[in-house]
């Protein structure tokens, strides 16, 4: 990693020197800016299961009912507890969402480019909470999405700085083919469902995040590039996030903080997650063989965690590493394209830091779609096996030490992890866009999404163990870019 850090910020100082050394090129384009966005407005028609769960002790292994695993904090849960006057939540919907990019270009007379992007979403939040966490603000707060500054030259390559996402985290992956519809089921369909079972498909790259990194991206050579990126942390903006000296994990420099095993995964609120130290690799080819155009990725994503301090006078490593690789293969021939990822390694669903002791994850994406004339059609598939939420929780032995002084070893009497458990995660999406004017499609899409896992109960509302739950969603509307 060292090397890779070194060779980085080489060729990182080269860039940056070409614009430093040459001032006195005249500039042969003043900066410009312009206004670019999206709007887009659906109907969706939703049928999924605990769409009315209540905070029931003991439902879960984490004493909760919102359908989430151990490591993963602020689960959403509904009143009243005592599972008295349930009733379910409508299955119609109109969702409407809408950004606007402010994207500054500027061009010097020997060749190197620069500028910057700042997006704003109105839908940046989720929404409000029962219990708190995001009851300060409604979903359709105004948030920026993406900010970062970038200069490149085409001998050099390009260097990106702010909030953006990573080299395998969006901007250089392969086979993830969702061109049609509103994404398939990595689209639109997540903003319909309530989060109960986890219903979710968020790991795919726009959804490791974009916290603040830098970024570099070579030129290419011979259809090969290559890139790399570097995030401290899981945050974003300014300042540290810090604002006394009672560290939480809303602190971006945090080491250690108490209940750091509860947020492996994003909690509920934004920017709090215990990873740390975040790199991304990746390496590219972009070619046409034979008129078939193909391009291949394969890159690795790394990062640490912050420590726990539950325990009194004790800093515990309670997380895995993440150690993902990742390859991806696609294809397109006279307006077909299909595509394939695939992603092994230490990681959770939703790109999470797994608790020491859980299993790694797999996830298989296929997908395909067909361009002919104003129509799109396609569809995809995601299967993954995850670390689930029916293992047991980090324990502490007897006297209260969480690991061996001076190691990162728990002692033998301390149980890691006394059921490892598989969640079985797979969906199916549908769809098609109609290009009704330039920048305005008509879109129809249909997605099911099931969540499965031996022993843990997704939906108790109803009576026994139900191991399984679905999202079903049906959505049409319309999308404006401009």
């Amino acid at each position: 990693m060292r090397k890779i850090l070194l060779g980085t910020t080489a060729v990182v100082s080269a860039v940056v020197g070409a614009a430093v050394m040459a001032p006195q090129a005249s500039a042969q384009e003043a900066p410009t800016v312009r206004l670019g966005g999206f709007f887009r407005a659906y109907y969706g028609y939703v049928n999924q299961t605990s769409q009315q769960s209540q905070s029931t002790t003991g439902q879960l292994n984490n004493g909760s009912s919102s359908g989430l695993p151990t490591n993963v904090g602020s689960g959403t849960q509904n009143v009243p507890p005592d599972g008295v006057n349930n009733a379910r939540i409508g299955k119609n919907d109109i969702s409407t969402d809408a950004g606007i990019d402010v994207i500054v270009n500027g061009k010097l007379a020997n060749g190197l480019t620069y500028g910057a992007q700042i997006s704003l979403n109105s839908s940046g939040i989720e929404g409000r909470q029962v219990l708190g966490g995001r009851s300060s603000a409604g979903k359709t707060t105004v948030q920026v999405d993406e900010m970062y500054a970038f200069i490149a030259h085409p001998r050099f390559g390009q260097v990106r700085f702010g909030d953006e996402d990573g080299v395998m985290g969006g901007l250089m992956n392969s086979g993830w083919v969702q061109g049609f519809g509103t994404g398939g089921v990595h689209g639109s369909w997540e903003s319909f469902v309530t989060r109960q079972a986890g219903g979710r498909t968020t790991t795919a790259p726009g959804g490791l995040g974009d916290n603040s990194k830098i970024i570099y991206m070579t030129p290419q050579w011979a259809g090969f590039d290559f890139g790399v990126s570097y995030a401290p942390n899981a945050n974003i903006g300014e300042d540290v996030g810090c604002p006394n000296n009672a560290n939480s994990g809303y602190c971006d420099r945090a080491y250690a903080f108490t209940g750091a095993r509860n947020f492996g995964i994003y909690a509920a609120g934004p920017e709090q997650a215990a990873r740390r130290n975040e790199w991304q690799v990746a390496a590219r080819w972009r070619g046409n063989v034979g008129g078939v155009g193909i391009a291949g990725t394969v890159g690795y994503i790394g990062a640490g965690a912050a420590r726990d301090m539950t325990t009194m006078g004790q800093q515990a490593r309670v997380f895995n590493n993440m150690n993902i690789w990742q390859a991806g293969v696609q294809a397109s021939y006279a307006g077909f394209t299909v595509g394939a990822n695939y992603t092994y390694g230490d990681y959770n669903f939703f790109w999470g830091n797994t608790l020491r002791g859980d299993r790694p994850a797999e996830q298989l994406v296929v997908g395909g779609q067909y361009v002919v004339g104003p129509v799109t059609v396609g569809a995809n598939f995601v299967t993954g096996l995850f670390e689930g939420g029916t293992r047991g929780t980090l324990t502490e032995n007897s006297t209260g030490t969480a690991f061996i002084p001076g190691t990162n070893a728990f002692p033998a009497n301390v149980n890691t992890s006394t059921n490892a458990a598989t969640m079985r995660r797979w969906g199916l999406g549908a769809g098609a866009n109609y290009r009704l004017a330039p920048g305005m499609d008509l879109i129809a899409e249909y997605v099911y999404y099931s969540v499965r896992e031996q022993g843990r109960d997704l939906d108790p509302n109803r009576q026994g163990i139900q191991s399984r739950a679905f999202s079903n969603v049906f959505l049409t509307g319309v999308r404006l870019a401009f």
